[in-house]
């Protein structure tokens, strides 16, 4: 008997050649890469450099509220004017920077809060006779000053002075040059008084016009000067 032919059916699509080594589509490499970036570790946020002056007095104090001031009669002597005061404080304000030490922001509320903190570890000084400490409507009224010495008289500014002070040394700020020389014109400190808040001043008709100076606090709370 004749043996039966193997039956051959012919596949046109049949693959003859081997298969060729396949990249991976696009999608599979940027699916794979925002993967790695998500799982990566984040990089830390770099800190900005101390200076040399920074470094030195925080390695002595771990927090600013500890640096020490040079006090005339116990009480801290104050070289800017209401109106630097004034400024500074609103900077911090609107820099929106941490308090150092904390993950809080400077508002009012948390600096009035720091300025009465500061008071508490200080002791008390005299201010205006109305006035009820650094509270946050004493602080709110004095940024709305206006003048040199406006709002000179309110517990804001000598603490807004006392806390400007110890940053600008915890931070290793310098003196200004105004500053410097307020320190040699005045010192005991300017006076922490209002001039509007003095009362009348009488003036002879004819006579010489007088003055307001923030002299020394070892003086009267206002000299009167009269101008040749």
């Amino acid at each position: 008997m004749p043996k039966a032919k193997a039956l051959t059916i012919k596949d046109d699509n049949a693959r003859v050649s081997p298969y060729s080594k396949s990249k991976p589509s696009k999608s599979t490499t940027s699916s794979k890469s925002n993967a790695d970036k998500e799982n990566a570790d984040a990089k830390p946020s770099s800190k900005p450099k101390l200076s040399k002056a920074a470094a030195e007095i925080q390695s002595q104090y771990s927090d600013f509220r500890d640096i020490p001031l040079e006090e005339f009669d116990d009480e801290v002597p104050c070289y800017d004017d209401a109106s630097i005061v004034r400024r500074k404080l609103n900077k911090l304000l609107t820099d929106k920077q941490n308090i150092p030490g904390t993950n809080k922001k400077w508002t009012q509320a948390s600096m009035s809060k720091e300025m009465e903190e500061l008071m508490g570890r200080m002791g008390a000084v005299e201010c205006h006779r109305n006035s009820t400490g650094p509270s946050p409507r004493s602080l709110g009224t004095f940024l709305k000053k206006k003048g040199k010495m406006g709002g000179g008289d309110s517990p804001a500014y000598y603490w807004g002075y006392v806390l400007l002070e110890k940053l600008r040394i915890w931070e290793g700020g310098k003196k200004s040059k105004a500053r410097e020389e307020a320190e040699m014109e005045f010192s005991g400190g300017l006076v922490r008084e209002d001039p509007k808040n003095l009362g009348p001043v009488i003036v002879f008709k004819g006579g010489p016009s007088p003055y307001w100076e923030p002299h020394g606090r070892d003086s009267l709370y206002y000299r009167l000067h009269y101008l040749a």
